[in-house]
């Protein structure tokens, strides 16, 4: 291009950019074109709303995926999708607001999600008020040299971490709140290590290489770098041509997009197998306590974000206990420093047979050892591990002839209720403790004194409990189910009740999730079964019969023997299986359901009913349910109490979708919760089968069940 020329077309854009026509605008794009040639280039029109976008020229869908027509129209921050809130824009804001041009990096997305980055120039034309009527942006597709600088700073981060020497390769890495993780880029250098092409790699998952037994701890140290910024984790690759490589990986957050929700994270993978025996010792010495033999706080950190991982994945709830022994430096300094080892050790063995495998014990400080515990059903079932950690310590035993007797106060802190990470829960358990030693010494504490007062009052209700179970002071009422067309009573429904000595009449919400957390489900399934059965029974005998429908626990329902329990129960009332119903809450879980299919076709085989109980509050699956072997589905009364109100047009089509759904499966469809006849008309016109609910009646103590009509 000659100089004139260009010259030429720099005074038309200037030109041109007096007026605001669209032939104008179109002279302008073909001013652009000649200057700019193969660029990729966009035009934005700044006199509209939103600054679209009103030519893309053609080298921008080589860049983005799109077609120009696709970004048309269109603010070019689209392509930022939701990860918007870069620092880059704050910078092009400033310069847009002074019209002044501006060059940034930019974190885009191509059209099949993948992230680039973007160098773009933006160079606003002004019109003949002096104001920026247009916006020329050039662009430039710069990622492979930003990723080898996130690679670069990854290095140097965390050279002085590195040990030993080996072939290695850099990563880069989206990851999402939920700690999943997808490739970015990868250096070429991994064909080095792994044997596969860039390519290969990365159609894959960041897990598809590690060995299958590693990779739950490698997915669990990604998870981390959802809520702390640097990680360093140990596992086994598997190269194309099948060997097994140790490999030492570090990694670092680099960047964040709050909005989007996603970190950019850079690492270094390093292959330290041949020097692998020599690190090993070096890392047991770095991970472990050479007296007690038990992972020392390194080990520890790295098992608690394991622990959060599995805990945010699977629910629950996970907690780490500070056991500090009480005294412990006099006991030391008086009877010598190798009676205290002995003492430590002692201390370490007793705990260590206490815990499941699936724990981790740790020495924290000389006198102070860390139980970590996953895999809780909740925050009650940490109580009586508690008592029983206590009580292991606390228990006198013999060192050579002299009995010792020792005390330990404990500082507890739990997930996901509190800390958030590794350091953060390890701070506030330390915390506790020492709250503990100055107000409560010999016992245990919680971070949280509120949560530590309603722990403590919530033991106390489990010890009154397992009372109650003992003394007979739960009782049985019973409400009916009513068939909807006609207002006959079908059957009833038995729902527990316990008759606190003090606190009255208690309803199943106050005590039945306490029975599940302190593992009472079952038990507590076994006395509603007796009693319900034997009152059906009684009314097999006094001629009003009613088929009486029992709630399983979960925990029942994962007991070997619960066939044989239900079997035995009507063995000894000699009552007809079809006077029986076995109610399934849909939140049980289709793991615990799939285990106890053989149990409930056997039961169903031999006439017993079983129906799926609070149906639309866990979301179970068509395929779920046209596997289980069931009589009835039962309609959540979240559904039921939003019909008859105002605008209930989508409520009542959702309504009538779960009765078609259960009449598509031959399931007689009950809807609980009915308390209004607007509600019970409804439910006749959607032609459904049964209701329950205050409508008809409360539960009731079964000496009034006679008088149902």
């Amino acid at each position: 291009m000659k100089a004139d020329s260009v010259t030429n077309d720099r005074a038309m854009l200037v030109k041109l950019a007096m007026g605001s026509s669209m032939a104008e605008t179109s002279e302008l794009v073909e001013s652009v074109q000649r200057l700019f040639g193969e660029v990729c280039f966009t035009v934005s029109d700044l006199t509209q709303v939103g600054h679209p976008v009103v030519h893309a020229s053609e080298a921008f869908g080589a860049l983005t995926g799109y077609r120009p027509d696709e970004a048309t129209g269109r603010n070019l921050g689209f392509l930022q999708r939701d990860d918007s809130d870069q620092d880059a824009n704050d910078a092009l804001k400033a310069a847009h607001d002074g019209g002044r041009p501006a060059t940034v990096t930019l974190r885009n997305y191509r059209k099949d999600g993948t992230l680039f980055y973007n160098e773009q120039r933006h160079l606003p034309i002004a019109g003949p008020d002096g104001h920026p009527r247009h916006l020329l942006v050039l662009q430039r597709d710069v990622t492979a040299s930003e990723h080898a600088a996130g690679a670069e700073a990854a290095r140097n981060a965390l050279a002085a971490r590195m040990e030993g020497q080996g072939t290695s390769f850099a990563y880069a890495l989206l990851l999402d709140r939920d700690g999943r993780a997808r490739w970015a880029w990868v250096s070429p250098a991994c064909s080095a290590v792994t044997g596969y092409e860039v390519g290969e790699v990365l159609a894959e998952g960041p897990a598809a290489l590690v060995v299958e037994d590693d990779r739950e701890g490698f997915e669990a140290s990604l998870h981390s770098l959802a809520v702390q910024r640097e990680r360093h984790h140990a596992y086994r690759l598997r190269t194309k041509g099948g060997r097994v490589l140790w490999v030492e990986d570090f990694a670092m957050v680099r960047w964040e997009g709050q909005e989007a929700g996603v970190r950019g994270v850079y690492g270094v993978v390093r292959d330290v197998t041949a020097n692998r025996q020599v690190t090993a010792d070096l890392w047991r010495g770095a991970h472990f306590d050479a007296l007690t033999g038990l992972p020392n706080r390194y080990l520890l950190e790295d098992r608690i974000q394991q622990a959060l991982y599995q805990t945010r994945r699977e629910g629950g709830a996970a907690l780490l206990a500070l056991v500090d022994l009480d005294d412990f430096r006099f006991l030391n300094e008086t009877l010598g420093a190798e009676r205290g080892d002995r003492v430590l050790q002692e201390v370490a063995g007793r705990l260590s047979r206490h815990l499941r495998r699936s724990d981790t014990l740790a020495r924290l400080d000389a006198d102070t050892f860390a139980v970590l515990l996953g895999r809780l059903p909740g925050p009650g079932a940490a109580l009586p591990v508690l008592d029983k950690i206590h009580a292991t310590v606390t228990d006198p035993f013999d060192d050579r002839g002299a009995t010792l007797r020792l005390s330990a106060t404990i500082g507890v802190e739990l997930f996901p209720e509190g800390a958030a990470n590794a350091a953060e829960l390890i701070d506030h358990a330390r915390t506790a403790l020492e709250d503990a030693k100055d107000h409560q010494r010999g016992a245990y504490r919680f971070y949280r004194q509120g949560f530590d007062a309603a722990m403590r009052e919530r033991a106390g209700l489990e010890k009154e409990l397992r009372r109650a179970l003992l003394e007979d002071q739960l009782v049985l009422h019973y409400q009916p189910r009513v068939e909807l067309q006609t207002g006959s009573i079908t059957s009833v429904e038995a729902l527990v009740r316990w008759a606190h000595p003090e606190r009255g009449l208690l309803k199943p919400a106050a005590f039945v999730p306490l029975a599940e957390e302190a593992r009472l489900g079952g038990e507590l399934f076994g006395w509603v079964l007796e009693r319900a059965c034997g009152q059906a029974k009684r009314w097999q005998q006094q001629r009003t019969s009613r088929r009486v429908a029992v709630n399983v626990s979960p925990q029942a329902l994962e007991d070997e023997d619960f066939t044989r329990r239900v079997q035995g129960a009507l063995t000894r009332y000699d009552l007809h299986p079809g006077l029986l119903e076995i109610e399934i809450n849909e939140q049980t879980g289709a793991s615990a359901l799939e285990a106890a299919d053989p149990h409930l076709h056997e039961l169903r085989s031999m006439g017993v009913h079983v129906a799926l109980d609070d149906f639309g509050v866990a979301n179970a699956s068509l395929s779920l349910l046209r596997g289980m072997p069931l009589d009835g589905l039962k309609i959540d009364r979240s559904f039921v109490g939003r019909l008859g109100g105002r605008d209930v047009g989508e409520d009542v089509e959702l309504v009538r979708a779960i009765i078609a759904l259960g009449k598509s499966l031959r399931l007689t469809v009950t809807a609980e919760g009915i308390e209004t006849r607007e509600q019970n008309s409804l439910l006749r016109t959607l032609a459904c089968d049964e209701g329950q609910g205050f409508l008809f009646s409360q539960a009731v103590p079964a000496e009034y069940v006679p008088a149902f009509a």
